[in-house]
C-alpha cells in the first residue's frame, strides 16, 4: 500500500543519508561509486529497472547532439524518445557549467525532464522551455543529507516511473479507495493535535525547548524538533523562491537568529545554542 511505500521509502533515504556521511570522501572523488551505490538504488525504488535496457540506457549519446547523458530513462508503451535524462557528478560536483552542458543536451534532443545529482542533491529542470534561465526551469529539488526524510519521499514521487507515466495520481486515489474498503475496526486513537506552525510558535518552540534542555542544543535539532512539534502546512511546505528550501525551515532558521540578536539565546561553539537568563523569563510566560 502507498503508506506502506512511503514508510519503506524513508527508511531507505535514511540509509543513503548514512552512506554518505560515512563515505563522503569516497563520493566525493568517485563518481561511478554516486552511481552504484546511490543513483541506482534510489532509481529503483522509484520504479525504474536499472538492468533492463529497453527501461534504463546508461552513457546515452545520440549524432544530433553533442555530448551525453549517464542514464536515459524511457518507458517504451508512452513514446520511442527518452522521458529524461540523468546526469550524475562526484558529490558536490554539480556547477553551473554542468547545468548549461547537460541542459542542452537534453534541449537538442527535445527531452522534457533533465535530472541532475551528486548523490545528495538531486535537481529537476523542465530541459525543454527555449528562452526560460536555468534557474526558473527547476521543477523540483531536495538534498539526502539536509531535507526532512518524508518531504524528499514525496518530492520523489515526481521522477518515479509511474508519475512520468501519467498514472501515479490514478495509482494513489486506488489504493487509498482499497485500504479503506479493507480497514478493520480497531480501538479509538486519540490524535494528538500539534499547534500550527506560526512565526510565533516557532519562536514559543525554541525558548522553550532550550528552557528545558540540560545541554546546548545544536541547530539542526532545534529545526527539527519545531518540525516535530508543529503542524506544518499549505504554503509553509512551499519552497521559497530564493532559498529553494521549505518556508518553514527559513522562517525557523530566521527565527533563531532573531532570538539570538535579542539575547534570548546565545551560540556555544560552533553550531550549538543555549538559553540565556533573559530567555528563560519569556520562556516561563508560555
Amino acid at each position: 500500500m502507498v503508506y506502506a511505500f512511503i514508510s519503506e521509502f524513508v527508511e531507505f533515504i535514511n540509509k543513503l543519508k548514512e552512506k554518505l556521511n560515512k563515505h563522503g570522501d569516497l563520493f566525493s572523488n568517485n563518481e561511478a561509486a554516486v552511481k552504484y551505490a546511490i543513483v541506482n538504488p534510489f532509481l529503483k525504488m522509484l520504479g525504474w529497472d536499472v538492468e533492463n535496457h529497453e527501461e534504463v540506457i546508461p552513457e546515452h549519446s545520440d549524432p544530433k547532439a553533442k555530448g551525453k547523458a549517464d542514464y536515459a530513462l524511457f518507458i517504451k508503451e508512452l513514446s520511442k524518445n527518452p522521458i529524461a535524462f540523468v546526469e550524475v557528478k562526484k558529490l558536490n560536483g554539480i556547477n553551473s557549467d554542468v547545468i548549461r552542458e547537460k541542459l542542452k543536451y537534453s534541449f537538442d534532443l527535445g527531452v522534457n525532464y533533465t535530472i541532475i545529482t551528486d548523490g545528495d542533491s538531486w535537481i529537476l529542470y523542465k530541459a525543454f522551455e527555449p528562452g526560460i534561465p536555468s534557474s526558473e526551469r527547476i521543477t523540483a529539488r531536495w538534498s539526502i543529507l539536509k531535507d526532512d526524510p518524508y518531504e524528499i519521499a514525496f518530492k520523489a514521487l515526481i521522477i518515479a516511473k509511474t508519475k512520468f507515466f501519467g498514472k501515479l495520481s490514478e495509482t494513489v486515489t486506488s489504493i487509498k479507495t482499497i485500504e479503506q474498503q479493507t480497514l478493520q475496526p480497531t480501538k479509538p486513537v486519540h490524535k494528538v493535535v500539534k499547534p500550527l506552525f506560526s512565526r510565533e510558535n516557532v519562536r514559543k518552540v525554541i525558548l522553550k525547548i532550550l528552557s528545558e534542555s540540560t545541554s546546548p542544543m545544536r541547530r539542526k535539532d532545534l529545526v527539527e524538533k519545531v518540525r516535530q512539534t508543529l503542524e506544518i502546512s499549505g504554503k509553509y511546505l512551499e519552497p521559497t523562491p530564493k532559498a529553494r528550501e521549505p518556508r518553514w525551515r527559513v522562517i525557523t532558521e530566521w527565527t533563531i537568529e532573531n532570538l539570538k540578536r535579542e539575547g534570548l539565546i546565545e551560540a556555544v561553539g560552533t553550531g550549538y545554542y543555549s538559553i540565556t537568563e533573559k530567555g528563560k523569563k519569556e520562556a516561563s510566560l508560555y
